[in-house]
């Protein structure tokens, strides 16, 4: 399950793309997975409808209530999970779901008490992405083509 986050209390700044805008751009990357693995993967817009900062242990709280047999994992990036004692009830998520860090390619392993993953990825972030547009350098080859449309005709980070 991808869950675009609605008002992210932690970042420095507003998102440059509104909360609607980061929605859509997971359902663009969606249709550009294979077909077996877009069976597997759901958006949910459950952070883009609330109100006001969104906290991921609302979040897990509010899934818990509609399937409370299941177990949840709460996958982050090692940007996150190096700040993940500054979030809301930091403690309170740990008790409701397992956390599970994803290096990306370079990244020096996560120093943190959560378990940690590996991917095969591209080696960039999305800052690293918005930079580009607003250098007005090629993107083309960094994320899914159907996003990159999507940016383009909403005139996202920039672009044209």
């Amino acid at each position: 399950m991808v869950i675009p986050s609605g008002q992210p209390r932690l970042r420095p700044s507003a998102p440059l793309a509104h909360a609607n805008d980061r929605l859509e751009m997971c359902i663009a990357a969606l249709e550009d997975l294979p077909g077996d693995l877009q069976e597997k993967v759901v958006i949910n817009d459950v952070e883009v409808r609330r109100k006001g900062p969104t906290y991921a242990i609302e979040t897990v709280n509010q899934l818990r209530a509609f399937n409370p047999r299941d177990t949840f994992t709460l996958i982050l990036g090692s940007d996150a999970a190096a700040k993940f004692d500054q979030w809301y009830r930091a403690d309170a998520i740990r008790k409701a779901a397992s956390i599970l860090v994803v290096k990306r390619p370079g990244d020096a392993p996560a120093k943190s008490e959560f378990e940690e993953i590996s991917i095969k990825a591209l080696e960039i972030s999305a800052t690293q992405i918005r930079d580009a547009f607003a250098e007005k350098k090629s993107v083309a080859e960094l994320i899914s083509p159907s996003v990159l449309t999507y940016i383009k005709e909403h005139k996202l980070y920039g672009s044209k």
